[in-house]
């Protein structure tokens, strides 16, 4: 059994940054995931405002450019002018896990983590799988998604939380390929729909819904809305392959690190509250949890992790205070087409640049 500077429970977006930046800082490495294939995702693209430079992603990750998003009520829309992107997931973790710098990480799949020991100092030292192997190391991470198989453990997050579910169809597309829609009212029920272009004429359509009582009839909804007037003008379901997936709804977390356990990602619901974006906001906090982690190994200092909490409040807190009190906003709007309609109006009475600020969940 090796001895690990990090181990890393979960290779999705959180864990594969991670893994490359330690690799990068010549930390000894072990990502584990319980996948067998990390290129297998419930949805397969997304919309980002994120600079690809920025995360040193290539134009290759890129579905569709955006310059325009539409955001729609019963009666009433408005376009917004961004500049943004349709990412294709699998080429988003191809890229990451090309970049992963093997001579420091070790990557073993298949590997389901079950629990965590610690020792008389209430430090964390191994994780176990459900074979009852024990992997060790200085450091733990979990990055386990959803899941959160350690956060959940050590209650840095409810066990049981609220959860913003979609299903999607990936179909024919009549409409700009540089634009966006987002469709809010009554028709989605308390919801949200949105339609992603993608190349060669096709689309990404789906429905989500915080509502837990509506979760069993989604796909169901999801083929009503195909045939709402204003949506089957642009698009056209051809096939019956869905997709689907959830993330949690929670308060605004701020505690990330307990003793020498670092969470990043969505087991500490890291996705910005008002765009459901994951991606761009968990890089980041990734990043900060690296720079943490790595000066923590340096100086042989745990107390330095609480570091990435410091530099994640500082720059995330005050925006995720002001997108929970958005998206609590929007979900009592949506209900309603009088109020959603409402809604609408003020939004084209705003500067463009605060809906953007809105919708990417960047107000500074």
């Amino acid at each position: 059994m090796n001895n690990y500077d990090v181990i890393i429970v979960g290779a999705g977006t959180a864990g594969l940054i991670l893994a490359r930046e330690l690799g990068r800082q010549k930390h000894k490495t072990l990502l584990l995931d319980r996948k067998k294939d990390l290129l297998e995702f419930s949805f397969n693209t997304l919309g980002s405002f994120m600079n690809l430079e920025n995360f040193e992603l290539s134009s290759n990750v890129v579905a569709q450019k955006i310059d325009k998003a539409v955001v729609h009520s019963k009666y009433l829309k408005e376009e917004i002018k961004v500049d943004a992107y349709i990412l294709d997931k699998k080429n988003v973790h191809e890229e990451l896990i090309a970049s992963i710098d093997t001579n420091f990480v070790d990557i073993q799949l298949g590997i389901y983590v079950k629990d965590i020991t610690t020792n008389l100092e209430n430090n964390f030292t191994a994780v176990t799988d459900k074979n009852k192997n024990k992997y060790k190391a200085k450091i733990f991470v979990d990055a386990s998604g959803t899941i959160g198989v350690l956060s959940k453990k050590i209650g840095l997050i409810p066990k049981i939380t609220e959860l913003a579910t979609g299903v999607e169809y990936n179909v024919k597309y009549l409409g700009n390929g540089n634009e966006l829609h987002l469709l809010l009212g009554k028709d989605y029920k308390g919801g949200y729909g949105w339609i992603f272009p993608l190349k060669n004429k096709r689309a990404i359509i789906g429905f989500g819904t915080f509502d837990k009582s509506m979760i069993k009839d989604l796909k169901e909804n999801l083929h009503a809305i195909l045939k709402l007037p204003n949506i089957h003008k642009i698009v056209r379901k051809d096939n019956d392959k869905v997709e689907g997936g959830s993330i949690p709804i929670t308060p605004v977390l701020d505690k990330f690190v307990k003793n020498n356990l670092v969470c990043v990602g969505d087991c500490v619901s890291q996705v910005n509250p008002i765009v459901g974006e994951g991606y761009k906001f968990i890089f980041e906090s990734a990043i900060m949890a690296s720079k943490a982690i790595n000066e923590s190994l340096v100086k042989n200092e745990l107390k330095l992790l609480l570091n990435y909490e410091l530099a994640w409040k500082q720059r995330f807190l005050s925006n995720y205070k002001r997108s929970k009190i958005a998206q609590e906003r929007i979900f009592s709007l949506s209900k309603n087409d009088f109020l959603t309609d409402i809604g609408m109006v003020l939004l084209k009475l705003r500067a463009n640049k605060k809906n953007i600020q809105t919708l990417s969940g960047e107000y500074s």
